[in-house]
Formats: structure tokens, C-alpha cells, sequence
């Protein structure tokens, strides 16, 4: 069994509470971005510009988006 390391001021339950909201946050947040950019596509927004919106290349955007978000179905 792996113990965690001690963290001052807070326990490992405290600790692992912390990853689970970060990890839901992260999920949340991707599956705005997601949806923002489904908007965006029915707009005609083209993929050139929502890539640099979010620092990526329109072919990385397409790629990426193009797909359901993480945990979401077609």
C-alpha cells in the first residue's frame, strides 16, 4: 500500500477531496469549451479562428473538437 506523503494542514482525505473538485472542474470546463464551439460552428465560425482562440492550430481545433467532448456520446 502507498501512503501519501505528510502535507501539513491538511489530510489525505482533505487532499484527495481537492483532486476530485479540480477533476470535476476540469471536466465541467471541457465540456463547455465543447459546447462553445458547437456554437460556434453553427455560426460559420471557421476552424482557423476558433483554433486561435484556444492556441491551437484549425486542423488541432478540428481534430479536438470535431469529437464529442471527454464522457459525452454522439
Amino acid at each position: 500500500m502507498v501512503r501519501p506523503k505528510s502535507v501539513p494542514g491538511e489530510t489525505g482525505q482533505e487532499l484527495m477531496d481537492r483532486v476530485v473538485t479540480a477533476a470535476r472542474a476540469a471536466t465541467a470546463a471541457e465540456t463547455a469549451l465543447h459546447d462553445a464551439v458547437d456554437h460556434a460552428r453553427q455560426a460559420g465560425i471557421p476552424w482557423a479562428i476558433i483554433g486561435a482562440a484556444v492556441g491551437v492550430s484549425r486542423q488541432a481545433a478540428q481534430q479536438k473538437f470535431s469529437r464529442p467532448a471527454p464522457g459525452r456520446l454522439l
